[in-house]
């Protein structure tokens, strides 16, 4: 799916793009074959037809290559909601007295991303509550997602930040970019959390 588009973007995109090229070939193979002085005496109409498909090309890319501002909100949601549900707070009463426990801190891991690698400073983390500091220093747009979670950030512009909080258990974990084609890049990093 090109840059997480919705359905109907990514549909948008390809039939213009395709009536697009569709045109351009026509223009350079099937026409000249049938009228050797193709575009002849229509140059002008040639040249208005062929500026309105580049135009509408580029108006296509503008309004169908934008992501939906109702998927960046899911995104942005699924992060502040997944920490909320993998945190607990335990409360324990005796005749005495009443004592909470205390949840552990949140090991902060800096992270940078750019194209097409992922920094940590260490591999090895501590298992328990992790907030991952995402730092985009590409010059793209990236995200960092956990593959055997499926916890991730919010699309990360150029220069931005953005906090993953989890909470992991011992085990090996993917850290990735979830943005088409980036992972298969190689923007991808294991740690272990023990």
């Amino acid at each position: 799916m090109p840059l997480a588009l919705s359905t109907g973007h990514e549909i948008g995109l390809g039939v213009t793009a395709l009536v697009f090229i569709l045109f351009a070939l026509a223009s350079s193979f099937l026409f000249p074959r049938y009228r050797p002085d193709y575009p002849g005496r229509g140059l002008l109409a040639f040249i208005v037809i062929a500026f309105v498909f580049f135009f509408g090309m580029l108006t296509a890319v503008e309004v169908f290559g934008a992501e939906s501002k109702h998927h960046g909100e899911a995104a942005a949601a699924e992060t502040t909601t997944a920490p909320a549900e993998t945190t607990t707070t335990q409360q324990t009463t005796t005749a005495a007295s009443t004592t909470s426990a205390t949840k552990p801190a949140a090991t902060k891991v800096p992270v940078s991303e750019s194209e097409f690698k992922i920094v940590l400073s260490s591999t090895q983390l501590k298992a328990g509550p992790i907030t991952f500091e995402a730092k985009n220093a590409g010059r793209i747009p990236h995200d960092l997602a956990i593959k055997q979670t499926g916890d991730k950030t919010k699309l990360i512009q150029p220069g931005g930040t953005s906090e993953l909080k989890v909470t992991l258990k011992a085990g090996t974990y993917e850290l990735y970019c979830s943005v088409p084609g980036h992972e298969a890049a190689g923007m991808k990093l294991n740690i272990t959390v023990s």
